[in-house]
């Protein structure tokens, strides 16, 4: 190995150790300790930490009861989603939604994050399928919270998307409920 690659991962390394050190501050004794989830476990096993629904709300039951299909085009498999009519129907729409900032950058306000059902719990890790999880832009940048929030923002519904989204809010903004 040269001298340059050794000292990039060096710095890489140091950058994940940080991020990893500044994440666990913020967490209590009692998160620290949990036990990682089973190699089976499925999303009905954490389907208790899915914040409730609050009225007005879109809920999560309704945006993860999309199905799934592969399909194989020129050798590779892709996950084709098939949207319920109730899901189509809402493409364009504002909607509220209430859940987890996923961060994708270092930062404690943040442009674009993903917004899942179910809290983060591990930082290299999604910890719910497609259907579950939302490509967020926001209008201004979010502070970056532990809790669940409650967002607003125009839904857009993904037939295709390259990452293999099934969904993304436009000019989201929190929403103090």
């Amino acid at each position: 190995m040269n001298k340059r690659r050794i000292l990039a991962l060096g710095i890489l390394g140091l950058t994940l150790t940080l991020s990893t050190l500044q994440a666990m501050a913020q967490l209590s004794d009692d998160e620290l300790a949990t036990e990682p989830p089973p190699e089976d476990a499925t999303f009905d096993d954490y389907a208790h930490q899915v914040p409730t629904t609050p009225e007005g709300a879109v809920s999560w039951d309704l945006l993860g009861s999309v199905e799934e299909e592969i399909e194989v085009i020129d050798g590779r498999s892709h996950l084709r989603p098939i949207f319920p009519a109730a899901v189509k129907d809402m493409n364009g729409e504002t909607i509220r939604i209430k859940g987890f900032i996923f961060p994708m950058q270092n930062q404690e306000r943040m442009d674009e994050f993903l917004f899942t059902a179910l809290p983060p719990s591990c930082p290299y890790c999604l910890n719910a399928g497609a259907g579950y999880i939302i490509e967020t832009r926001a209008r201004d940048s979010i502070r970056f919270t532990w809790d669940a929030v409650l967002l607003e923002g125009e839904l857009e519904v993904l037939e295709e998307d390259e990452y293999g989204l099934f969904y993304r809010l436009n000019d989201a903004r929190r929403v103090r409920e």
